[in-house]
């Protein structure tokens, strides 16, 4: 029970800092010197359009954020009825489904590997990279259940992982390990459970018992593995190859 608490929490700590956020950049600096009484769905159409231009997700954020404030002002009688909730319908555009065949996936490991062997500054942790893409080819797990494995999550002698958390990071906070509210078992394939076992008889002490610590033995940020993504595809030219497609390419065979 206390660890569902802390659990729920934490969560909604979360969510309590990542509003604070849009409305802090995205809401504040186009709506603050309107007062109240002027505040129309037009004026708050024009402020989401301009948004929608640059990012889709910045615009459905701002709405979401901009009309839970305003059900707040409603709720204390300021307001007699929320203009956001009229505004604008937003949705994400829609995209051609594109799939990895045998080819592009070779191609992208190819890619990754490349990456890996050249010879750049800074953390060793960037070596992980190829690692990291096989497990979620592996398990079908996303870039931050991957990064919060612990060894105590893996077996290896059945052949099977429970993912159990994913990796969060907060200005404030840090980066943590938050538990899933529903955690699952994966059974590894061969290739999956090789490349655990080779990591588990190089593994260093960490502090936090990840399978992919930095070398300061903390948890690695989802941020930055993406970030090392986007340059690796750009430089195979594979600009569409998402790590969302990794997750769904659960493969059977290395």
């Amino acid at each position: 029970m206390a660890e569902a608490v802390a659990r729920e929490r934490t969560s909604r700590e979360h969510d309590g800092h990542e509003y604070e956020r849009v409305l802090r950049k995205l809401v504040l600096p186009e709506l603050s010197t309107v007062r109240l009484n002027e505040l129309t769905t037009e004026r708050i159409n024009r402020v989401l359009a301009e948004l929608g231009t640059r990012s889709v997700n910045r615009q459905r954020k701002a709405k979401v954020v901009t009309g839970a404030m305003l059900d707040v002002a409603v709720e204390c009688g300021a307001l007699v009825s929320n203009p956001a909730r009229g505004s604008m319908s937003v949705s994400r555009p829609q995209t051609q489904t594109r799939t990895l065949s045998p080819s592009d996936l070779e191609t992208a490991r190819k890619a990754v590997r490349a990456w890996v062997s050249k010879k750049r500054s800074g953390p060793r942790a960037t070596g992980d990279m190829a690692d990291i893409i096989d497990l979620m080819l592996g398990t079908g797990a996303r870039i931050g259940e991957v990064l919060a494995l612990r060894w105590s999550d893996v077996d290896l002698n059945a052949q099977r992982v429970q993912i159990r958390a994913t990796i969060k990071t907060e200005t404030s906070v840090g980066t943590y390990r938050k538990p899933l509210a529903n955690a699952r078992i994966v059974e590894l394939p061969d290739f999956a459970v090789a490349i655990l076992r080779r990591r588990q008889s190089t593994a260093r002490d960490a502090h936090v018992e990840a399978v992919f610590p930095t070398r300061n033995g903390t948890w690695q940020q989802v941020n930055n593995v993406e970030r090392r993504w986007r340059q690796i595809r750009k430089d195979a030219g594979l600009d569409w190859v998402t790590p969302n497609l990794f997750r769904h390419h659960v493969a059977r065979e290395a």
